[in-house]
Formats: structure tokens, sequence, C-alpha cells
């Protein structure tokens, strides 16, 4: 395999892990989160509770952490290529570091941790449901929107590189009549 063709893949899986994790926000935003808030309140937290004790496995690991460490590979491969390659899988890595890992650490992974401490009664579903699903919603909007993002520069990235060879033959000087 050609220093080129794992940069590829490397990239290559970053998109896949990407796209994973953004559709992933994307049905909660859509669907899972409308879809829990049409029903009681009970109901929903502890509908919310189950999803949220059995979403750590491993397909939600790959796209989840997958994205981040394949996004960070890819910049180090990429240090002494340059350009748009880099720059792109280097931006597309901060956005989801910054916009999905690090607001699922300090907002989202919070709000899951008190919501599965809620021992709801019909008298407190309510509040405890509208208090988490609020700031939930907002977080997890802007962790799909990161994420889109992320995929867009990880996509970008992967272009530029696949096209590299054709635009630098691009440039390169022709012999002409005139400089002959």
């Amino acid at each position: 395999m050609t220093k080129r063709s794992v940069r590829l893949t490397c990239l290559a899986i970053s998109i896949l892990a990407a796209a994973l994790i953004s559709g992933f926000f994307y049905a909660y935003s859509c669907s899972v989160m409308p879809g829990l808030a049409a029903t009681d309140p009970e109901s929903a937290i502890r509908a919310m509770q189950g999803i949220n004790a059995i979403v750590r496995n491993g397909t939600f690991a790959f796209a989840f952490f997958g994205t981040l460490a394949f996004g960070g590979i890819s910049v180090i491969l990429l240090i002494g290529n340059g350009g748009r390659p880099l720059a792109f899988a280097l931006i597309g890595t901060l956005i989801y570091g910054v916009g999905v890992l690090m607001v699922t650490l300090l907002y989202s992974m919070p709000l899951n941790e008190a919501l599965a401490s809620a021992a709801p009664t019909p008298e407190t579903a309510a509040r405890i449901w509208n208090d988490y699903l609020e700031p939930w919603a907002f977080w997890n909007t802007l962790r799909m929107l990161t994420s889109v993002l992320a995929l867009a520069a990880f996509v970008t990235s992967y272009i530029s590189l696949l096209l590299q060879p054709y635009t630098a033959a691009r440039q390169i000087p022709r012999m002409t009549t005139q400089t002959a």
C-alpha cells in the first residue's frame, strides 16, 4: 500500500464514521426526541433511560470515537503532504472534537446521568422530563450540525487528496513555442 492509499483509506473511514454519527444525531433530532415528547412524560423518561443504558456499544463506539480517532490519524498521516487535504482533515477533527466530543462530555452526558438516577412519579415526571428534554435536544442539535460540518470537511479533504496528482500536473508549466 502506498502512503497516498493509506491516507485515502484513513480519510474514507473518517467519512464513514462521521456519516454514521451524523445520522445517529439526526435521527434523534427528527424522530426519537419528538416521538418521546409526544408520549406521557413518565413513559418518555423510562424509554430514554433504557436507550441511554444500552447505547454505549461497539457499533456506537465506532461512529462516535472512530470519527475523532481516524480524523486525528488522517491529520498525522497528512503532515508533510500539506495543503488542502491536511487543512480540511484538521478542521474536521477540530470541529468534531469540540462540537461533538466536548459537548457530549460537558452537557449531554451530565443530563443523561441525571435522568438515569431519576425516579419519576406521576407527580414529578413532567418536571423531570421538561428539565431534560429542552437542553438535551438543543445540545443534540448542535452535535448533529457539527458532525455534519466535520463530515463535509473530511469529504473535502478526501476529494482534495484524490485530485491532488491531477491538479499538480495541471500546474506544471508546459513548453510552448513561445518559451522554447
